[in-house]
């Protein structure tokens, strides 16, 4: 194939990674879908593609591909796989939740200026390499998919403000201790983690985290929680301890099939 053959030629022997610039914005993104099977949702007719400017859910800045949304209806039909790694370099956001997409990902690949990675609810499998993914990345989505491995949670870049995990096959220990200081929304529910868990260093402006469905397990030192914690959910872990909250938290704290006690401050 065409681009079987230009991928050799566009290698960067020394740094083992594809020249984007050799590419038109054109050439990269067809190549970004050319394992989708049904690609007419996103470009029209598959052997004769329009212009992106053309495409569906691109925005298109200077000539430049700057965002990618491939969520929901009429795009939730996606299948087949995506090569990440052809994403030109201009992108800053790419979106495809609610689709049947498949395979491994090429996390070192991804544009160094991407803010926004939203892979939810798909088919996608392998590990996830954290200390991989842009520095730039604020919002890291994986949701509802098949992703295993570990979760070295303190690989996650310090803008980092939204991530979610939740609904996969992760597994092992994870460091809560060293999160990035700028993170509000942490979710970890129904994964295989395993080990303690240190909560006494979360960053403070945490507002949400969800461990729920897991197997950690010991006791939980809960006195040194963020003062803008609106939701806790340590349930279904083998957990123990004592945890006192504000009438205002007190529904918001769920320590169900654990043996946390939940006290109200009067």
């Amino acid at each position: 194939m065409v681009f079987e053959l230009l991928f050799f030629d566009t290698v960067d022997s020394s740094l083992g990674r594809v020249d984007h610039g050799s590419f038109s914005q054109q050439t990269l993104m067809e190549m970004v879908i050319e394992g989708i099977a049904n690609k007419e949702k996103i470009c029209g007719d598959a052997n004769e593609l329009k212009d992106i400017e053309e495409w569906k859910g691109l925005k298109v800045e200077d000539g430049e591909v700057v965002e990618i949304n491939w969520r929901h209806s009429p795009y939730s039909g996606l299948t087949g796989s995506l090569c990440l790694e052809w994403l030109p370099s201009s992108v800053r956001e790419f979106v495809v939740t609610w689709n049947r997409l498949t395979g491994t990902l090429d996390w070192a690949s991804l544009p160094i200026s991407m803010k926004r990675l939203d892979l939810g609810t798909n088919w996608f499998t392998g590990s996830i390499g954290l200390e991989r993914i842009p520095e730039a990345m604020v919002y890291l989505n994986v949701s509802e998919n098949m992703f295993c491995g570990s979760l070295k949670l303190e690989s996650l870049p310090k803008a980092m403000t939204h991530f979610f995990a939740h609904y996969n096959k992760f597994s092992g220990s994870v460091d809560l201790t060293r999160l990035p200081a700028a993170l509000v929304w942490l979710n970890l529910l129904n994964n295989q983690l395993s080990g303690s868990l240190d909560l006494t260093s979360l960053p403070s402006s945490m507002a949400r985290l969800n461990v729920g469905n897991n197997s950690f397990s010991g006791t939980v030192d809960l006195s040194q929680l963020p003062q803008e914690l609106e939701l806790l959910n340590l349930s279904y872990n083998q957990l123990s301890g004592e945890v006192f909250v504000s009438v205002a938290l007190f529904s918001g704290v769920d320590v169900r099939n654990t043996k946390i006690i939940k006290r109200l401050i009067e």
